[in-house]
């Protein structure tokens, strides 16, 4: 081989790895190019939900994820925004809740939270407060998880089920009642406060308020301590599986008095405990939501599954009105905007409105236990 012709070869080879190499430039940058969303995409606003998922109300969470998912879903597609949700499983603890809330603010850089319930909302109210977050609650009896700019409550409030279940008392002439209270449960607590609050105007009288603490499994020597006080009806305050056990550990005491609740039989998988009692729980869900709901999952939405889905409508409806379409709206837009919504059509019902303190205005309801079914039978 000549010279010349080592030279040609070698200028040949050259140019090969030349070619290459910017083939292989060329296909790195358009990848590069191709990751990176169009000029014309619309910004994605991402909602961090926490909610128990696993646990003792693992079916109420489950409910709320299910509605949740299902007004994702509902979205017209001309909306300034595509909307994510991340969520994650808090278990009804409230100390577990807000180490949630903080990681979905501080790592996950959520535009907006949700939470489910008063003890994770107390908890996650004040972290959303400090850190500016815009925060949306759809199951808490407790007014005060709506406190602050940034807090808003998307469910019937404690004053709400107080005034309904005084009226249903004198209307059954109960004059004489038990309570029995989750007292580190911030719902449950809300509610005798607004109860003791609201009877002194009335002949009904508290004769007993036997506290308990989540976790607890021995009712007798509670229940030893008023089994002489012959109340009309025993009001049971608490969540499961301490609200089971309570209900067949009087039972078994061999009292047969009437129970009774504030919102917590639905907290129960076990309504045939109840049967044929009354008691009062948040607003009703639309028959159109009711519907939706079981066509879509094949079972009837649990207590609460409604609110979620108005929550999540209300964030987006927020969004909306705050930001342009072409970069997100701050967290203070956002909250601004939801201070700012007078009215709008849910899951619970047409014209619902938000008041001055955060918190959307929906009524209680009385309901009885019929076939291990809730059924409402006064608004």
């Amino acid at each position: 081989m000549t010279k010349t012709t080592k030279t040609v070869l070698g200028i040949v080879g050259i140019a090969i790895i030349v070619g290459i190499a910017i083939i292989a430039i060329i296909i790195a940058v358009t990848a590069k190019n191709s990751s990176k969303p169009a000029s014309n995409e619309k910004p994605t606003i991402t909602i961090g939900v926490t909610l128990p998922l696993t646990g003792d109300v693992a079916m109420l969470g489950q409910s709320a994820k299910n509605a949740i998912e299902l007004a994702q879903s509902q979205l017209p597609t001309n909306l300034k925004y595509n909307y994510k949700l991340v969520f994650e499983d808090d278990q009804f603890k409230p100390a577990l809740g807000a180490t949630i809330a903080n990681k979905l603010i501080s790592v996950d850089h959520v535009d907006a939270l949700m939470s489910f319930g008063s003890p994770v909302g107390s908890v996650v109210s004040p972290i959303a407060e400090k850190k500016g977050a815009p925060h949306v609650n759809s199951f808490a009896s407790a007014s005060h998880v709506a406190d602050g700019d940034y807090n808003f409550l998307d469910y019937t409030p404690s004053y709400e089920d107080s005034e309904l279940f005084i009226q249903e008392l004198e209307k059954r002439g109960i004059k004489k009642i038990v309570f029995f209270a989750q007292s580190d449960n911030q719902g449950a607590a809300s509610i005798i406060d607004s109860f003791e609050r609201d009877i002194k105007k009335t002949d009904i009288e508290v004769v007993s308020i036997q506290n308990f603490t989540t976790g607890t499994r021995d009712f007798r020597t509670n229940i030893d301590k008023v089994k002489g006080l012959k109340p009309d009806i025993y009001v049971l305050e608490a969540t499961s599986p301490e609200l089971e056990i309570l209900t067949r550990q009087l039972r078994q005491a061999g009292i047969n008095t009437p129970v009774t609740t504030m919102e917590a039989f639905e907290f129960s998988d076990q309504m045939s405990l109840f049967e044929g009692m009354w008691y009062v729980n948040g607003a009703d869900a639309t028959p159109w939501f009711v519907d939706l709901y079981t066509k879509t999952y094949g079972v009837s939405p649990k207590f609460g599954a409604a609110n979620d889905y108005d929550g999540f409508s209300l964030l987006v409806k927020a969004v909306e009105a705050a930001g342009d379409g072409k970069t997100k709206p701050t967290h203070e837009q956002i909250k601004d905007a939801l201070a700012n919504i007078k009215s709008f059509d849910g899951a619970l019902g047409t014209n619902q409105t938000i008041d001055s303190n955060g918190i959307v205005d929906s009524k209680a309801v009385v309901r009885t236990i019929k076939n291990g079914v809730p059924v409402t039978i006064a608004p």
